[in-house]
Protein backbone atom coordinates (compact mmCIF):
# COMPACT_ATOMS: atom_id res chain seq x y z
CA UNK A 1 0.00 0.00 0.00
CA UNK A 2 2.65 2.44 1.17
CA UNK A 3 4.63 2.44 -2.34
CA UNK A 4 1.11 2.41 -4.15
CA UNK A 5 0.80 5.64 -2.18
CA UNK A 6 3.89 6.79 -3.40
CA UNK A 7 3.23 6.18 -7.11
CA UNK A 8 -0.11 7.76 -6.51
CA UNK A 9 1.70 10.85 -5.42
CA UNK A 10 4.33 10.96 -7.52
CA UNK A 11 1.55 10.46 -11.01
CA UNK A 12 -1.08 12.53 -9.53
CA UNK A 13 -3.66 9.87 -10.05
CA UNK A 14 -6.75 9.23 -7.57
CA UNK A 15 -6.02 5.76 -5.43
CA UNK A 16 -8.33 3.70 -3.51
CA UNK A 17 -7.58 1.17 -0.85
CA UNK A 18 -9.28 -0.86 1.48
CA UNK A 19 -7.82 -3.07 4.56
CA UNK A 20 -8.86 -4.60 7.47
CA UNK A 21 -8.50 -2.91 11.26
CA UNK A 22 -5.04 -2.74 12.56
CA UNK A 23 -2.97 -4.03 9.23
CA UNK A 24 -0.98 -0.73 9.14
CA UNK A 25 -2.87 1.83 6.58
CA UNK A 26 -2.40 4.79 8.53
CA UNK A 27 1.44 4.14 8.29
CA UNK A 28 1.24 3.07 4.75
CA UNK A 29 0.10 6.39 3.72
CA UNK A 30 1.54 8.56 6.55
CA UNK A 31 5.60 7.69 5.44
CA UNK A 32 4.93 8.81 1.46
CA UNK A 33 3.09 11.70 2.18
CA UNK A 34 6.05 12.82 4.54
CA UNK A 35 8.35 11.86 2.45
CA UNK A 36 6.72 13.77 -0.22
CA UNK A 37 6.25 17.06 1.84
CA UNK A 38 9.47 17.17 3.18
CA UNK A 39 11.55 16.36 -0.28
CA UNK A 40 9.15 18.54 -2.22
CA UNK A 41 9.34 21.16 0.57
CA UNK A 42 5.29 21.31 0.19
CA UNK A 43 2.40 20.92 2.08
CA UNK A 44 0.50 17.66 2.46
CA UNK A 45 -2.86 17.35 3.78
CA UNK A 46 -4.41 14.61 5.73
CA UNK A 47 -8.20 13.93 5.88
CA UNK A 48 -10.22 11.71 8.12
CA UNK A 49 -13.85 10.65 8.10
CA UNK A 50 -13.68 11.14 12.04
CA UNK A 51 -12.04 13.23 15.14
CA UNK A 52 -11.07 9.66 16.82
CA UNK A 53 -9.01 9.24 13.72
CA UNK A 54 -7.25 12.57 13.75
CA UNK A 55 -6.66 12.23 17.36
CA UNK A 56 -4.93 8.71 16.83
CA UNK A 57 -2.72 10.06 13.99
CA UNK A 58 -1.59 13.90 15.53
CA UNK A 59 -1.02 11.81 19.10
CA UNK A 60 0.51 8.03 18.06
CA UNK A 61 1.11 8.05 14.47
CA UNK A 62 2.99 10.92 13.37
CA UNK A 63 4.83 11.59 16.91
CA UNK A 64 6.57 8.58 16.17
CA UNK A 65 7.68 8.81 12.63
CA UNK A 66 8.71 12.06 13.00
CA UNK A 67 10.82 10.75 15.14
CA UNK A 68 12.03 7.40 12.91
CA UNK A 69 11.78 9.28 9.41
CA UNK A 70 13.98 12.42 10.55
CA UNK A 71 17.30 11.34 10.25
CA UNK A 72 16.43 9.68 7.05
CA UNK A 73 15.12 12.57 5.56
CA UNK A 74 18.01 15.07 6.80
CA UNK A 75 15.40 17.01 8.91
CA UNK A 76 12.50 16.94 11.44
CA UNK A 77 9.34 16.24 9.79
CA UNK A 78 6.54 18.93 10.78
CA UNK A 79 2.64 17.87 11.52
CA UNK A 80 -0.57 20.45 12.57
CA UNK A 81 -4.02 19.66 13.27
CA UNK A 82 -6.25 22.07 11.57
CA UNK A 83 -10.35 21.90 11.76
CA UNK A 84 -13.29 24.00 11.32
CA UNK A 85 -13.57 27.57 13.15
CA UNK A 86 -16.51 26.13 15.53
CA UNK A 87 -13.49 23.84 17.06
CA UNK A 88 -11.63 26.92 18.46
CA UNK A 89 -12.44 29.46 21.24
CA UNK A 90 -13.48 32.88 19.89
CA UNK A 91 -11.99 35.40 21.85
CA UNK A 92 -14.12 38.32 20.39
CA UNK A 93 -17.60 36.35 21.34
CA UNK A 94 -16.15 35.51 24.60
CA UNK A 95 -15.87 39.30 25.47
CA UNK A 96 -18.78 40.95 23.90
CA UNK A 97 -22.75 40.23 23.98
CA UNK A 98 -23.22 37.71 21.43
CA UNK A 99 -24.12 34.32 22.85
CA UNK A 100 -27.27 32.71 21.75
CA UNK A 101 -30.39 33.18 23.33
CA UNK A 102 -30.18 29.88 26.25
CA UNK A 103 -33.77 28.71 24.63
CA UNK A 104 -35.66 26.21 26.88
CA UNK A 105 -32.88 27.27 29.42
CA UNK A 106 -34.84 30.32 29.87
CA UNK A 107 -38.13 28.76 31.74
CA UNK A 108 -35.77 26.02 33.84
CA UNK A 109 -33.78 27.50 36.80
CA UNK A 110 -31.16 24.64 36.61
CA UNK A 111 -30.30 24.56 33.34
CA UNK A 112 -29.40 28.37 33.25
CA UNK A 113 -27.36 27.74 36.32
CA UNK A 114 -25.66 24.59 34.70
CA UNK A 115 -24.56 26.48 31.39
CA UNK A 116 -23.97 29.39 33.68
CA UNK A 117 -21.33 27.07 35.26
CA UNK A 118 -20.05 25.64 31.82
CA UNK A 119 -19.52 29.17 30.83
CA UNK A 120 -17.95 30.46 33.55
CA UNK A 121 -15.07 27.90 33.10
CA UNK A 122 -14.76 28.44 29.79
CA UNK A 123 -14.27 32.29 30.58
CA UNK A 124 -11.46 30.72 33.20
CA UNK A 125 -10.06 28.22 30.64
CA UNK A 126 -9.46 30.91 27.93
CA UNK A 127 -7.14 32.40 30.51
CA UNK A 128 -4.88 29.06 30.18
CA UNK A 129 -5.21 27.93 27.13
CA UNK A 130 -2.98 28.21 24.42
CA UNK A 131 -4.70 26.59 21.22
CA UNK A 132 -8.34 27.44 22.11
CA UNK A 133 -9.09 23.67 20.82
CA UNK A 134 -12.87 22.56 22.43
CA UNK A 135 -10.70 18.77 22.80
CA UNK A 136 -8.20 20.10 24.97
CA UNK A 137 -11.46 20.87 27.47
CA UNK A 138 -11.42 18.12 29.74
CA UNK A 139 -13.93 17.32 31.26
CA UNK A 140 -15.65 19.04 27.89
CA UNK A 141 -18.80 20.89 27.64
CA UNK A 142 -21.93 20.80 25.95
CA UNK A 143 -22.72 21.99 22.90
CA UNK A 144 -24.99 24.65 24.64
CA UNK A 145 -21.97 26.05 26.49
CA UNK A 146 -19.57 26.34 23.95
CA UNK A 147 -21.65 27.63 21.26
CA UNK A 148 -21.69 30.73 23.81
CA UNK A 149 -17.79 31.15 23.08
CA UNK A 150 -17.69 30.09 19.53
CA UNK A 151 -18.60 31.20 16.19
CA UNK A 152 -19.04 29.60 12.50
CA UNK A 153 -17.35 30.43 9.64
CA UNK A 154 -20.21 32.61 8.18
CA UNK A 155 -20.56 34.61 11.81
CA UNK A 156 -16.79 35.47 12.15
CA UNK A 157 -15.76 39.12 11.49
CA UNK A 158 -12.31 38.36 9.76
CA UNK A 159 -8.95 38.38 10.83
CA UNK A 160 -8.72 42.07 9.62
CA UNK A 161 -12.03 43.61 10.84
CA UNK A 162 -11.99 41.97 14.09
CA UNK A 163 -10.71 43.72 17.35
CA UNK A 164 -8.59 40.52 18.18
CA UNK A 165 -8.05 39.17 15.23
CA UNK A 166 -4.09 38.61 15.69
CA UNK A 167 -5.13 36.80 18.59
CA UNK A 168 -7.71 34.55 17.06
CA UNK A 169 -6.90 30.90 18.05
CA UNK A 170 -8.27 29.39 14.46
CA UNK A 171 -6.18 31.72 12.55
CA UNK A 172 -3.35 30.81 14.46
CA UNK A 173 -3.59 27.37 13.94
CA UNK A 174 -4.30 28.23 9.80
CA UNK A 175 -0.98 29.88 10.37
CA UNK A 176 1.14 27.01 11.96
CA UNK A 177 -0.62 24.43 9.30
CA UNK A 178 0.80 26.33 6.81
CA UNK A 179 3.90 26.09 7.92
CA UNK A 180 3.56 22.24 8.75
CA UNK A 181 4.81 19.50 6.48
CA UNK A 182 1.50 17.05 6.95
CA UNK A 183 -1.92 18.89 7.63
CA UNK A 184 -4.43 16.47 9.64
CA UNK A 185 -8.32 18.13 8.98
CA UNK A 186 -11.51 15.86 8.44
CA UNK A 187 -13.63 15.58 5.26
CA UNK A 188 -15.90 18.50 5.93
CA UNK A 189 -13.26 21.04 5.80
CA UNK A 190 -11.43 19.18 2.71
CA UNK A 191 -15.04 19.94 0.95
CA UNK A 192 -15.22 23.30 1.90
CA UNK A 193 -11.63 24.07 0.63
CA UNK A 194 -12.59 22.45 -2.39
CA UNK A 195 -15.90 23.66 -3.14
CA UNK A 196 -15.78 27.25 -1.51
CA UNK A 197 -14.59 30.87 -2.73
CA UNK A 198 -11.89 30.67 -0.41
CA UNK A 199 -8.95 29.03 0.17
CA UNK A 200 -9.06 27.31 3.88
CA UNK A 201 -6.42 24.97 3.67
CA UNK A 202 -2.70 25.23 3.00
Amino acid sequence: MAQAVHTALDSGEHLAVQAGTGTGKSLAYLVPAIRRAVERDTTVVVATATIALQRQLVDRDLPRLVEGLGEELGRKPTFAILKGRRNYLCLHRLHSDLADEPGEALFDPFAISALGRHVKRLHEWSDTTELGDRDELVPGVPDAAWRQVSVSARECLGVSRCPVGMDCFAERARAEAGKADIVVTNHALLAIDALGDRTVLP
